[in-house]
């Protein structure tokens, strides 16, 4: 039978030992903010440890781009006190340590996903969902007390939290978290491409965007992922010592799909290397899956993974978590079917999934993606041509003597504004901005689309652009607008 607490769901990790390890998980991340409250969930989190800094026992919290995690581990009673704290803080966020907590965040310079992974999100989803992680928005300094408390009626209530408990389970917990019915969220609609692409920057790595179908009773797309991450790992690290951290990272998608992204980053001098690996390590698996060595070593890797531990237990979270997420149940393993999985499936999975693939290049390494039939893309969405509208250009000085100048035109129509530069033409739809940042001193104001793009504007850019601001204000709620950042460079 099931266990609750005050509403949250408990699972027990068998076991004798005497003191208590405690696990508490929230169904919430960085993909479930918006542009403009961007590090609402890690101020949350930083406001509420602060309550239970004098607790002598380990404890500790973190927050990526899905979950919103608390552990500790001590006595009993103190672990207790500590799931009791926790709680009351996100009931009732002590925000009038807001101010001073946004300076010790900004130094942390914390992150919930490495900058390949959020620049692959971004692409994907654009200022929305898990893309949101690549922007900054207005800063910790811009978030609100209502901001917080607002996040936390929404996300931190007991049907969206999961308690897992080692050891003895402390008496009367009250588990006072905010009132209030599970919470729904949308999954943002991707973009997507004709076959593979390819989009640079300037982050000294090489990584690839898949989109996976739901594991079944033999987890082949994850498997498929451990092998593309092992062997790329191999070859960036291990054979051509280009790399120090190679990772993997996901989040759920629609109807059990998953977005994983795995890269590795490159020292001075070897990013082309690291891209060359990462693409002959994905399109030579999707052809010819894995060598037998490749995958008697991954058969091992599960048969330690399932000695570790309560492994029903682990699909028990793994599903508890996964209904608040939206995903269907993942059936139990069938290890004789894992034991006969031959290297043609692994290539299979990856096959079918290769025309999702999104790769990131080091600028100027797009080129090796190419040749393996990957197209280059921009980073945001462009449309094919300016739509006719009211022009505005740069002033004939800057068109004179800046080249990139020449170029550039913007279009307000009455569903968009739009912009043409050298990358293409970007449009952010009136009824689609994000949010609007509000340049300090000369800067421009720039606009942000749920689709990714960005256009900036100012006076000093082109003729007209205080009255397009002045329309901006009448058409964006004030709710999207924010300051720039304090600590943007």
């Amino acid at each position: 039978m099931s266990e609750y607490i005050k509403g949250v769901r408990v699972l027990r990790h068998p076991g004798q030992q005497d003191h208590t390890d405690v696990t508490l998980t929230f169904a919430v991340g960085a993909r479930d903010e918006t542009l403009r409250t961007i590090g609402v969930a890690h101020a949350l989190e930083h406001l509420v440890m602060h309550g239970v800094r004098d607790l002598p026992i380990d404890v500790n919290a973190e927050v990526d781009l899905m979950t919103t995690t608390f552990v500790a581990s001590g006595s009993a009673a103190r672990v207790g006190e500590f799931l009791d704290r926790v709680c009351r803080g996100l009931a009732d966020p002590p925000v009038d340590r807001l101010k001073l907590e946004a300076g010790v965040l900004t130094a942390e310079e914390g992150a919930a996903a490495h900058p390949v992974v959020a620049l692959l999100f971004n692409v994907r989803y654009g200022a929305k969902g898990p893309g949101l992680e690549w922007l900054e928005g207005p800063g910790y300094d811009g978030l609100k007390p209502e901001h917080l408390i607002a996040f936390a009626r929404k996300w931190f209530v007991p049907a969206n939290a999961v308690l897992q408990v080692s050891g003895p389970l402390p008496d009367n917990l009250a588990l006072e978290l905010p009132s209030g019915p599970a919470p729904s969220r949308v999954l943002p609609a991707g973009r997507s491409f004709d076959g593979p692409a390819v989009v640079e920057f300037a982050i000294p790595a090489a990584g690839v965007l898949l989109t996976m179908p739901p594991d079944g009773d033999v987890r082949l797309p994850t498997l498929a992922m451990e092998v593309l991450q092992h062997r790329i790992e191999e070859q960036c690290r291990h054979v051509g010592g280009h790399s120090y951290e190679v990772a993997a990272d996901l989040i759920a998608g629609p109807n059990g799909t998953s977005d994983w992204v795995v890269y590795a980053e490159a020292r001075d001098g070897s990013e082309a290397a690291v891209s060359r690996a990462v693409v002959e390590a994905l399109t030579d698996l999707a052809e010819n899956g894995p060598t037998p060595a490749e995958l008697s070593y991954h058969f091992d890797r599960v048969g330690e993974q399932l000695a570790a531990g309560d492994p029903e237990l682990r699909r028990t979270f793994a599903n508890e978590m996964g209904s608040r997420f939206g995903e269907p149940e993942c059936p139990p393993l069938d290890r004789d079917r894992l034991a006969n999985v031959q290297p043609r499936e692994i290539a299979a999975v990856l096959k079918e999934a290769l025309p999702t693939a999104i790769g990131y290049a080091f600028d100027g390494a797009a080129e090796l993606w190419a040749d393996a039939g990957f197209t280059r893309a921009s980073t945001c969405p462009v449309i094919a041509e300016l739509p006719p509208g009211r022009a505005f250009k740069p002033p004939m000085v800057a068109r004179a003597f800046v080249k990139a100048s020449r170029s550039m035109q913007w279009v307000r129509t009455n569903d968009a504004l739009v912009l043409r530069d050298d990358d293409g033409v970007h449009e952010v739809r009136w009824d689609q901005v994000a949010g609007v940042m509000c340049g300090q001193g000369d800067e421009p104001t720039v606009v942000f689309g749920l689709n990714g793009c960005a256009i900036p504007l100012g006076a000093a850019m082109f003729r007209g652009a205080d009255q397009l601001l002045a329309e901006l204000k009448d058409r964006v709620p004030a709710d999207l607008w924010f300051d720039e950042p304090n600590d943007l460079d």
